[in-house]
């Protein structure tokens, strides 16, 4: 028998709750406003209103969850406690995390409560999912990056449900590993401050030369995500959610949105009606950047960015094809492919830096020479802006958008009112025995059930006895409440009767107690002060010393050359990581070592393997997966065990920013771990003031990672290939770069399975902490390379080892890099406060 598919909504507030539950969700997720969720610019919700909430989504028979979904720092881990308490009390269904402190800490204080694994813990794979189910999750997010048949792989396999996202906005990088708010503005994704950068123009540097590219330049600005039509593959496929995004977004995005998925759903679930061209419409005209259906039927590079457009664009309305000036006013002549009306706001397209878009409202409309209020499409409509708007004749040839419909938003009000709110079936019963006080039984398929003895005994009916259709018409009178009687059990003795009244007042009270049972909670199992006793793993700690991640063999031979302990192979071809090894090895009796991809997708472990294979003396572990295959062995394993096995250290993108996470990876198997780069510096310092400096490796030089994508910006624009199949490789070919509006050039460069990855422009440097992070006992570090040249490795080698062996000052060497043309900022490590 087939599951049912939940139905989850956003809700930014108490409008969009109510617009949500209204429209057909089977659950919402909300954020709190004392913080710890990823969309902190929403209005959210008191924590002191939270009980209530709760219980206004319970009555209605629906789930609520809570977003926890952000990285915590250690001095926020009692503000965190408090939430979680709350939460419990409150019988929130579940809570949605990304750190995996918070997850173990959750576990800890109320093993009750539902852990839901957000999207930005970036499970791609069947060992990520088992590394959430570790801690405790549930239920996890995919990232929105897996396609449907993946999505249906690990469904097959996995012991937790899956949920992913069907509708909404979609981020260009993979969620949990972007980090150019943090980079440009000190404004975490990760913390719930995304800047929304990816929506900005870029301009397109091909090998050093600017390329124009007409009417894109927001090249990393996707469409909206739209999976209505495939509901019925996401349905047979395994996953047990469908989730909608938009928790920025208002009531009536969210009514139409959820109302168009509760259509799809039945549709599917009940054999109803399939979604209507006006059902897509409504949902549309609300919010849209342009609708696509993302990476759901696999990867192609030329759907997924339109790069014309960052914003709203509503429904695409035509085109234009002349324009024409009678008396004072300039008309638009359009072809068009959706109704047009008076009032309505639309959109001209512009063309890149050469023409700015036009918008604004329709003041006349004219079919065959006369004047209409409202057109539907046709292949000559003449269309008049009013008279602040000029139209210029470049406009001609191109595409004109809807943004806005007063008349369409009038009739979509008009339905959702009308519309039956889905009520909570009751199945009823009502039993006893002559001259005893009946019992009458109220259930519910959410798992509430109540029993009222009625106030006078069954008696022998002297008129007419009571039978099945007088009892139901009394207890079907639940109008006013979140319940529909659905199915009646009458057990009692033929010929007997009972005052209708008496049934009245039963049904009344057992509506009381249903209503009452919505008040749920979980019980806290710590429930003192915050009390965290850190068990230090026991594995010796890897050796120290200056590590260098390189791109190329070039790199690796000079960062070794100029006094570097090891170095981290990070190479597009892995063709050539194994010759490079084994060249490296003949010349340097040092660390060689590896970096495996940042992200790991169904199939491809088999990487890690190739890679496992070659030896390295040590590894950074940049996936979920990967670190989860290690985690997930059998631990710990003995001290002589150990030395079979290269270094093993977590990365960057597995988001460690506090003590108890940094513990649960210590705890398996590894050797050090690399602090997240969400940290600044007095972050990073407090995080590193204890034991856990001396399992720390730090990024102290490196061009921050700002966007990673699934996108290929080399396939999109300099191919007209979908995905590696058939675009060519132009990676393999040009060097490219994006140019952001203030003329930083942002190297762009393709990683292993065809993923690319945007770089900051600027290295940042974290010199001036380096005798303060050597003095908290951390003793290794790392540089991180992009396109250095051989020349400039070796500089950069040589200044941080005089550095790190106090042969020269922070000063002096930002000067000596200054004067080599590779001039450092600070970046993430300033004090945001």
């Amino acid at each position: 028998m087939q599951k049912s598919v939940e139905l989850l909504a956003p809700a930014g507030d108490a409008t969009c709750l109510d617009a949500a539950l209204r429209a057909g969700a089977d659950a919402v997720y909300f954020g709190l406003d004392s913080g710890f969720n990823a969309r902190a610019r929403a209005r959210n919700f008191r924590l002191e209103d939270l009980p209530e909430v709760m219980r206004k989504i319970h009555d209605r028979g629906r789930r609520g969850y809570v977003t926890t979904n952000t990285l915590v720092f250690d001095h926020e881990l009692s503000e965190l406690q408090r939430l979680v308490f709350a939460v419990a009390e409150a019988g929130v269904d579940a809570v949605i995390v990304q750190d995996f402190g918070v997850a173990r800490l959750v576990k800890r204080w109320v093993p009750s409560l539902r852990l839901h694994a957000s999207t930005q813990m970036t499970c791609t794979d069947a060992a990520s999912l088992k590394w959430a189910a570790e801690l405790g999750a549930v239920r996890v997010t995919l990232a929105r990056e897996l396609s449907l048949g993946e999505a249906r792989e690990l469904a097959s396999e996995a012991a937790m449900e899956l949920e992913i996202f069907v509708h909404g906005a979609l981020c260009v990088s993979y969620s949990g590993q972007c980090l150019t708010s943090e980079a440009i503005g000190g404004r975490s994704a990760n913390r719930g401050a995304c800047a929304q950068a990816c929506r900005l123009p870029f301009d397109l540097i091909i090998d050093g030369v600017h390329e124009e590219l007409g009417d894109k330049s927001y090249l990393l600005s996707p469409k909206d995500l739209d999976a209505s039509r495939s509901i019925p593959e996401i349905v047979e496929s395994g996953v047990r959610a469908i989730k909608i995004e938009g928790r920025l977004k208002g009531p009536e995005y969210v009514a139409a949105a959820t109302r168009l998925y509760r259509i799809a759903l039945n549709a599917v679930t009940d054999a109803g009606s399939k979604p209507a061209p006006s059902d897509h419409e409504f949902a549309t005209q609300f919010y849209s950047r342009g609708a696509s259906t993302g990476f759901l039927r696999g990867t192609d590079h030329q759907a997924l960015v339109d790069g014309t457009t960052c914003d709203h664009i509503g429904i695409e309305a035509g085109t234009v094809i002349g324009l024409e000036a009678s008396g004072s006013r300039k008309w638009l002549r359009l072809v068009t492919r959706c109704r047009l009306s008076l009032g309505d706001g639309i959109l001209l397209q512009g063309r890149g830096s050469t023409l700015q878009e036009l918008g604004g409202r329709i003041w006349g409309l004219r079919v065959a020479g006369s004047e209409v209020k409202s057109a539907e499409p046709t292949p000559d409509l003449w269309v008049w802006l009013g008279p602040d708007r000029t139209v210029a004749p470049e406009f001609s040839g191109q595409r004109v958008f809807r943004t806005s419909s007063p008349a369409l938003e009038a009739e979509f009000d008009r339905v959702i009112s009308a519309a039956t709110e889905t009520k909570v079936l009751v199945r009823a019963s009502l039993q006893g025995k002559l001259g005893e006080r009946p019992k009458l039984t109220f259930a519910t398929d959410d798992d509430r059930r109540v029993e009222v003895e009625l106030d006078q005994s069954l008696l022998v009916a002297t008129t007419v006895p009571l039978n099945h259709t007088a009892a139901w018409e009394k207890l079907e009178r639940l109008g006013g409440t979140p319940f529909e009687l659905h199915e009646l059990s009458l057990n009692i003795p033929t010929g007997s009767i009972l005052p209708l009244s008496c049934i009245n007042r039963g049904r009344r009270e057992a509506v009381a107690q249903l209503l009452a049972s919505s008040k749920r909670s979980h019980k806290i199992v710590t429930s003192g002060p915050l009390d965290l006793e850190f068990d230090w793993p026991d594995q010796g700690r890897a050796p120290a010393g200056l590590f260098v991640t390189c791109r190329n063999l070039e790199q690796a031979e000079s960062a070794l050359i100029a006094g570097a302990d090891g170095v981290y192979l990070d190479f597009l071809a892995l063709t050539g990581v194994g010759p490079a090894i084994r060249q490296l090895r003949e010349h340097h009796a040092t660390s060689i070592g590896i970096a495996t991809p940042r992200i790991r997708k169904p199939g491809e472990d088999k990487i890690d393997k190739y890679l496992l294979g070659l030896k390295p003396d040590s590894i950074l572990l940049r996936s979920l997966g990967t670190f989860a295959d290690i985690a997930l062995s059998e631990m710990p394993e003995p001290q002589a065990a150990r030395t079979e096995h290269p270094t093993r250290i977590v990365d960057f993108s597995l988001n460690i920013t506090n003590t108890v996470s940094a513990l649960e990876v210590l705890r398996r198997g590894i050797d050090a771990f690399t602090p997240s780069f969400d940290l600044d510096t007095s972050q990073l310092e407090a995080l590193l003031n204890s034991e856990l400096a001396r399992y720390a490796e730090v990024v102290v030089h490196h061009a921050m990672p700002l966007f990673h994508m699934e996108h290929c910006v080399f396939a999109a624009l300099l191919s007209s290939g979908h995905d590696f199949r058939d675009c060519g490789r132009p990676c393999e070919q040009h060097t490219l770069s994006l140019r952001d509006r203030k003329g930083v050039l942002l190297p762009l460069e393709a990683d292993v399975g065809c993923r690319n990855t945007v770089f900051h422009g600027l290295a940042q440097s974290a010199a001036d902490r380096f005798s303060v992070l050597q003095n908290a006992g951390v003793k290794r570090f790392r540089i991180e390379l992009v396109r250095e040249t051989a020349v400039q490795t070796r500089i950069l080698v040589m200044g941080y080892r005089d550095l790190l062996e106090n042969r020269c000052s922070a000063k002096g060497l930002r000067t000596r890099l200054s004067e080599s043309g590779m001039a450092v900022v600070r970046g993430s490590l300033r004090v945001i406060g």
